[in-house]
């Protein structure tokens, strides 16, 4: 698997690099929230985690599970 193909979350929209979640086609941030995968400890930089490459997007559903 290469780690940095970058591939877009079916759930928040978000590009993210492949090899950084444990699941194909969710971001790091969407798998945990989902499914309880271990999410990526964020930094951003211009916009984009420095690790997974999330862009902070969120679904109205992600965002309704954090209330």
């Amino acid at each position: 698997m290469d780690k940095k193909e970058i591939i877009i979350c079916d759930e928040c929209g978000s590009e993210f690099l492949k090899g950084t979640s444990k699941m194909m086609k969710l971001c790091p941030e969407c798998s945990h929230y989902l499914y309880g995968y271990p999410n990526c400890n964020h930094v951003f930089k211009n916009g984009k985690c420095i690790y997974c490459y999330w862009n902070g997007s969120e679904s109205d559903y992600i965002k309704s599970l954090k209330l």
